[in-house]
């Protein structure tokens, strides 16, 4: 599900407004984001842009990204580093992780006022509490 607050001309404006240049690499690694995708990997976002295999430039993005908070990073427990919109942009939401096949889905808003047991169950997902 798209976030329901994505419009990349807003993404690109608050680029600007942070003394950013929008690339045309920006706009593709921003466009990504734009079907719901969320907590990508740097080389899935290359993959879906038809990035070559030097991803040096394309850590550079997601860098700058980053650091003008158009960009968040996640960890989801599988020891990489995924990328996702930051919640002014993306909206604030969760994610389910299955650990039989890392499937990851978006939870839309905030899950600590659901029952999260029931939503997993609904995706097919375990949940296992970690302390």
């Amino acid at each position: 599900m798209a976030p329901s607050t994505f419009d990349i001309d807003r993404l690109i404006g608050a680029l600007r407004e942070r003394g950013r240049r929008s690339t045309t690499l920006k706009r593709a690694v921003l466009h990504t984001f734009e079907t719901g995708d969320c907590a990508l990997t740097a080389e899935e976002i290359g993959s879906r842009i038809g990035f070559g295999a030097d991803l040096s430039a394309l850590y550079r993005c997601l860098a700058s990204l980053e650091d003008a908070g158009i960009l968040t990073h996640v960890y989801l427990g599988d020891g990489g580093r995924r990328y996702d919109l930051a919640d002014e942009f993306g909206g604030h939401h969760h994610h389910l992780v299955c650990e039989t096949c890392s499937k990851i889905t978006r939870l839309d808003g905030c899950v600590l006022t659901r029952d999260i047991a029931a939503e997993a169950a609904t995706l097919g997902h375990t949940v296992r509490i970690l302390p």
